[in-house]
């Protein structure tokens, strides 16, 4: 990990890193049960960390101030997603969040980073203020506990301001990354791809285009 962490956490890190490494999945099922897998792990170290320290977590169902931010997917993660999608949505909503999600990736487009937190655009799996896939979430959602709603609204109001009060806790933050990273530098590791991309991008790929799960696996670049 590039940030300075406890030894403990370390070893987590190090022991995502070896088991994803050691272990490339070789078909979609076994891609899905790895990244499940590891969701859970994460959630449980941070589950941990909010017990330990008794964080007071402001975040529940219906704030979405963050499900306005620029979230980047590594590609397993967007298949996950897609496997999610086709199992629990119905074909009109299937084809109502292609849509949705092709007109979020034109508006993206044009955008650096930077620009595209600030734009406050919506998330396509927003729906009704609550996330749809909520199950299927990738890691950088998962990561992120909220310690004040004040400050994620304030953010959200005036994104190009300067961030005032609470945010995050490190040591949450640390505990989701070494499970997350770990996870993310083993699959590198072991020859597949494991850069970052833009979610509506990548999730629109992996819906639409079934050659993309297939160069992931035989360790080329997953999407175009």
């Amino acid at each position: 990990m590039t940030e300075s962490v406890s030894a403990a956490l370390q070893a987590v890190f190090e022991k995502e890193r070896a088991a994803a490494r050691a272990s490339p999945a070789r078909d979609a099922d076994a891609v899905r049960g790895q990244v499940v897998r590891m969701y859970a792990r994460l959630e449980q170290e941070q589950v941990t960390v909010i017990a330990a320290t008794k964080l007071a977590i402001e975040c529940e169902r219906g704030c979405n101030y963050c499900c306005h931010q620029r979230v980047e997917v590594r590609p397993y993660e967007a298949f996950v997603l897609a496997d999610h999608i086709r199992g629990h949505m119905t074909a009109e909503q299937q084809k109502d969040l292609v849509l949705k999600l092709a007109a979020n990736r034109a508006r993206i487009a044009p955008l650096a980073p930077l620009q595209h937190t600030q734009a406050g655009i919506p998330c396509a799996l927003l729906v009704d203020g609550a996330c749809s896939v909520y199950a299927a979430r990738p890691a950088a959602c998962r990561k992120y506990y909220s310690l004040s709603v004040n400050t994620c609204r304030a953010a959200f109001i005036h994104p190009t301001d300067p961030l005032i009060g609470p945010l995050e806790d490190d040591d949450l933050r640390l505990a989701g990354n070494a499970v997350a990273l770990g996870y993310a530098h083993g699959v590198e590791e072991s020859g597949r791809d494991a850069h970052r991309y833009e979610l509506h991008a990548a999730l629109l790929e992996a819906l639409e285009n079934p050659k993309a799960a297939k160069r992931y696996r035989a360790g080329k670049k997953a999407f175009v």
